[in-house]
């Protein structure tokens, strides 16, 4: 069980700065583009 929350603590922790992580190459790629 503990391996089953660990893995998703680190996906909650990891998850959202993905996405955030996306979003900025894809607005530096837009900016860039422009």
């Amino acid at each position: 069980m503990e391996h089953s929350l660990t893995g998703a603590t680190w996906f909650w922790l990891f998850g959202p700065m993905l996405f955030l992580v996306v979003i900025s190459i894809i607005t530096n790629f837009t900016e860039r583009s422009d």
